[in-house]
């Protein structure tokens, strides 16, 4: 999984291989290991799962997904 920005503000690391059933799942094991990302993960992330931005946090991960967590851009 990839991750900036977000990797300075919450993780200190720009990669982290983690297994997750879902990207529900994958919120809440991130926000286990930094407490509040869970907070902004709906109103400030994305998620690209193997190079397609993923709507549907609740389509099943394959076990060699990748994952980038990527800032909400806002447009108008």
């Amino acid at each position: 999984m990839v991750m900036p920005p977000f990797d300075k503000e919450f993780f200190r690391t720009d990669r982290l291989a983690l297994e997750a059933h879902n990207l529900f799942d994958l919120v809440e094991k991130l926000d286990t290991l930094a407490p509040g990302f869970a907070a902004i993960a709906q109103p400030r992330v994305h998620f690209a799962v193997d190079g397609v931005i993923e709507t549907d946090w609740s389509r099943v991960l394959s076990p060699a997904a990748e994952v980038i967590v990527l800032p909400r851009v806002g447009g108008g």
